[in-house]
């Protein structure tokens, strides 16, 4: 089975590769400092090793017969395609790749064609295909998993429609307050590695009640621990390609995902599949620009129109959380969870008004009997009747 992205955190770029950035404006630098530390990762020696190996080959075509000689530098770049594909890169992120290496190449004065290249199409491969989630499958899913960790993951990603590294990068402090009061459904607040932008989204109960088991074992976990951690050590944060390691075997358990889309391509059941599940579930009952904006998806400009407290989103979440519950819902669990106490105080007050109204209801009849009683006499005796006034008038 083929691994998933690897991280390029921990990857240095050398004086050749950073002149070059330099001349770039900062998005574009950032998007080519990403496809750099990719090449640098698949080929240790970078760009100065790229352009030596290009010159060299050059050079020994110099002795060759024409119909011999290579293209300078392809096997190389051929390779690089070839290891974005066994990556799980898009063809879209393998293209640009490509595009940077050419675009430095010709900043120090080396062109290359990559018609005679075999490039991926450009538009999306077959196999980057997402499943459709029901709840039922999702359900299935977290049994699949072995550990306690991907479990709780599966369900964070799609009851929060986060993306995978912003919920890797996501620290005890950041769900701490909420969690330890209880609160249901848990906010989520913190901001995009990607873009920075603004985070503000929830988990339901079934997300965390998962998250308080996987946190029992760590009790001295620290506001700044990471909450996902690697398998076998708490205090090192889980990469990407770890998760979506486990995710690919888990899936593989799964009837319903077909053996040779996962062997041949995307894992259908990958995380961002599950991020387009929560999107999916919702759409047609929750407004687009809310489904964006837990999704952390809505531009800036957008962001201002739903720009509301934070227990009022709390409550919108609330409402459609059975859309992507498995179990129960915050709301089942509030209902099944107040406070005893206070129950049982409102069960005796109402028994004793019940007790009360009784009493009242014996002393009405003891009443009504009497001047029934008395109202006989008078019909039974009319002589009596001037003297029954006079004690009815006393």
């Amino acid at each position: 089975m083929p691994p998933s992205k690897v991280d390029t955190r921990h990857i240095h770029l050398d004086e050749t590769e950073e002149r070059y950035l330099l001349s770039k404006g900062t998005s574009t630098a950032k998007s080519y400092r990403s496809n750099l530390k990719r090449f640098r990762h698949y080929f240790p020696d970078g760009i100065v090793g790229l352009i030596k190996r290009i010159e060299k080959d050059t050079e020994d075509n110099k002795d060759l017969q024409v119909y011999d000689r290579e293209r300078p530098g392809e096997s190389i770049i051929q390779g690089f395609i070839s290891w974005h594909k066994e990556h799980e890169y898009s063809n879209k992120a393998t293209l640009q790749a490509l595009n940077t290496l050419q675009n430095v190449l010709k900043f120090y004065g080396i062109t290359i064609s990559l018609a005679f290249i075999e490039t991926p199409p450009n538009q999306p491969m077959r196999e980057n295909k997402k499943h459709e989630w029901t709840l039922d499958q999702i359900k299935q899913y977290v049994e699949a998993a072995e550990y306690l960790r991907e479990k709780l993951y599966i369900l964070f990603a799609f009851q929060s429609g986060l993306a995978i590294s912003d919920i890797l990068s996501l620290d005890y402090r950041d769900i701490q307050q909420e969690l330890t009061s209880d609160t249901l459904p848990l906010a989520i607040e913190t901001y995009r590695v990607k873009t920075g932008e603004p985070i503000k989204t929830f988990v339901g109960a079934d997300t965390v009640k998962l998250l308080k088991m996987y946190l029992e074992s760590r009790a001295d976990i620290k506001p700044t621990d990471p909450v996902f951690t690697f398998l076998g050590n708490d205090q090192r944060r889980a990469t990407p390609v770890s998760i979506q390691k486990k995710l690919r075997e888990y899936a593989a358990k799964l009837d319903f995902i077909v053996p040779t889309e996962l062997e041949n391509g995307y894992n259908p059941a990958r995380s961002h599949s599950l991020r387009s599940g929560f999107r999916s579930r919702l759409t047609g009952k929750m407004d687009d620009n809310l489904i964006e904006f837990f999704m952390a998806h809505l531009s800036a400009e957008k962001r201002t129109y739903v720009n509301m407290p934070l227990d009022e989103l709390r409550e919108i979440y609330a409402n459609y959380e059975h859309l992507l519950s498995i179990e129960t819902t915050s709301k089942d669990e509030k209902s099944q969870n107040r406070d005893p106490k206070i129950n049982e105080a409102a069960f005796n007050d109402l028994a004793s008004q019940v007790s009360g109204l009784v009493t009242d209801n014996a002393q009405l009849k003891a009443t009504v009997d009497n001047l029934q009683t008395l109202f006989m006499d008078v019909l039974n005796n009319p002589e009596a009747l001037e003297e029954t006034k006079k004690r009815l008038s006393s």
